[in-house]
């Protein structure tokens, strides 16, 4: 791509603002109850049921099957994301449970049959999801662990997507070891049907308790860019789809980004789904005539 061409596309890229995430703030207000196949352990009692839990999931990730019908790849990230790293949550806290009650040998080997496991890799599935840090938090009070607990409650609970009414899971530890296996195996048959259909590209990434916040995201991929570490701006931009695809800044962000990391491909794919959702936007209208001119410019070159 011509450098002059390159260098006034990335001029586009502008500072942050977060807007809220009411899709699916509004679906996770829906009062969702459990499915015919799924209910409560009695042990439940005044805590947060596990079967609406999987009900709203199962619907989280139908949505994404929705817009993955309709060609739009990154809204159907942000949902199945989502719905994968808060089920992998759940079922990583039941198994990690089961082996604090004598199931197994090592944590790793007992859950070495599950899909994803350890709470930083379930985190960067979507770190806007607050179950992997909620999960973290109960199974370290569950230990007895009080002090160590707080950071990561605290984490979970400034997250926009931490239900209002709050969590309440501590009766896991409280539920029979047959009745954790049977929710586990409901869990990774749920994970089976979400990662069917996505699956999640991780890097292993060092865990920024952070990263749930889209704002906070566009302004560590535009430090990035001025650092010149454009795979880490990318990388940034990226995590910033998955937290907030309902703000335009985050479009015009991911485009920047992937113009500076010479992913071509994808800043054509961020372009035309971002106009898909803003097909009005000035910027990010402007930067695809650019994108379009420096492909037929390249292609003439060749």
């Amino acid at each position: 791509m011509p450098k002059k061409i390159l260098a006034a596309l990335l001029a586009l890229l502008m500072a942050a603002t977060l807007c809220g995430c009411d899709l699916l703030d509004a679906l996770l207000g829906s009062g969702a109850s459990g499915p015919d196949d799924v209910s409560d352990d009695p042990a439940v009692g005044d805590g947060s049921s596990y079967a609406a839990f999987i009900a709203v999931m199962r619907d989280v990730k139908t949505y994404g099957d929705r817009m993955a019908q309709a060609g739009l790849t990154a809204h159907s990230e942000y949902y199945y994301s989502f719905a994968g790293a808060s089920v992998s949550a759940l079922r990583y806290a039941v198994e990690y449970i089961l082996w604090l009650k004598g199931e197994g040998d090592s944590l790793a080997s007992f859950t070495a049959g599950s899909r994803y496991t350890g709470w930083e890799t379930i985190a960067e599935i979507n770190y806007a999801s607050p179950y992997p840090s909620y999960f973290e938090g109960l199974l370290l009070e569950v230990q007895g662990k009080t002090d160590e607990c707080i950071d990561p409650y605290a984490a979970a609970a400034i997250m926009p997507l931490f239900p209002e009414e709050g969590l309440d899971f501590y009766y896991l530890k409280k539920m029979d070891v047959p009745a954790l296996y049977e929710l586990r195996d409901t869990l990774r048959q749920l994970e089976d049907q979400i990662y069917g259909a996505y699956t999640p590209a991780l890097t292993g990434h060092a865990w920024d308790r952070l990263a749930f916040d889209a704002g906070y995201l566009v302004g560590q991929s535009a430090a990035d860019i001025q650092a010149q570490e454009y795979a880490d701006a990318f990388w940034y931009a990226r995590q910033a789809l998955k937290a907030d695809p309902f703000d335009v800044t985050v479009w015009q962000n991911a485009a920047a980004c992937a113009l500076y990391a010479q992913e071509f491909e994808r800043a054509g794919a961020y372009l035309d789904e971002g106009l898909t959702a803003f097909p009005e936007d000035e910027d990010l209208l402007r930067l695809k005539q650019m994108f379009i001119r420096a492909v037929e410019e390249e292609e003439a070159q060749r």
